[in-house]
């Protein structure tokens, strides 16, 4: 299946590791040019040179970024234009608020300020740095890697799960305004997928119910109905499906990737 995406140019945010680094894998295959970032040097660097290694004609540009902070957004969208002459498909992926067993109460408004100034803002800006260049294309993806804490709070991603909550919000809000320009935006919710991340989890939720990591995971994977965590290739692979020619009908959705885990119907 030709996806048509040979020659666009797609940034991909915390690409340095994980997910971020997956998206990049897949569409690198696929034919696009690629901008990658993240905030250490040498991580981002080691994942340029594994991309080339797999993808030898690979036209790819990374830099150091944190798209947390408002003035390493505009410097990220500049060079990449710079570099490329447009941005084609933006994949906004960032780590949300570290676990936290506190309770509501005890979270100040820094706290909450820094959850909505990293991962919520640093959305929404990047967003905003590359509309103006899609819609002059007419043409453009943006894909937001959000959590499904959004929709189904847990006690110890609560700062996260406000956050993620306003990400798809607004995720399906620009896109009812951005579709008559055939730009597309979309959200993805990870489940519990095998990443650092995640075993960090599994360190914190350990600790707290006096258990063994181990049983955590096992507990986690028994009530996965498939069976099994997810793999950061199975997010990309929807991802790249999305970002494609192949889904130009569908945008303002949020899309689960759980192995059916999520309760929620809707």
């Amino acid at each position: 299946m030709d996806l048509g995406l040979t020659g666009k140019v797609a940034l991909v945010t915390g690409s340095s590791a994980g997910i971020g680094f997956s998206i990049a894998q897949g569409l690198a295959k696929e034919g696009c040019k690629l901008v990658i970032c993240g905030r250490n040097l040498e991580k981002i660097q080691q994942a340029e040179k594994s991309l080339i290694q797999e993808f030898p004609n690979l036209e790819i540009f990374s830099l150091t970024a944190d798209v947390h902070q408002a003035n390493e957004c505009e410097k990220l969208v500049n060079l990449s234009l710079d570099k490329f002459g447009a941005i084609d498909i933006l994949i906004n992926n960032s780590e949300g608020a570290s676990f936290s067993s506190q309770a509501v109460e005890q979270l100040s408004d820094d706290d909450w300020r820094g959850v909505f100034e990293a991962k919520l803002l640093g959305y929404i800006r990047m967003s905003n740095l590359v509309l103006p260049t899609m819609k002059n294309q007419k043409w453009g993806r943006i894909i937001n890697i959000v959590g499904t804490s959004g929709k189904e709070p847990s006690s110890l991603l609560i700062k996260s799960g406000v956050a993620n909550a306003a990400i798809m919000n607004f995720t399906k809000a620009v896109a009812m305004q951005a579709a008559k320009f055939n730009v597309l935006i979309t959200a993805i919710n990870p489940g519990v997928i095998d990443t650092p991340r995640h075993r960090q989890y599994l360190e914190i939720a350990a600790q707290e119910e006096n258990q063994t990591p181990d049983i955590i995971r096992a507990k986690i994977t028994n009530a996965i109905p498939i069976g099994r965590l997810g793999f950061s290739s199975e997010v990309a692979n929807i991802v790249v499906f999305l970002s494609s020619e192949c889904a130009s009908y569908i945008t303002g959705v949020t899309i689960a990737i759980d192995g059916g885990l999520s309760a929620s119907a809707f």
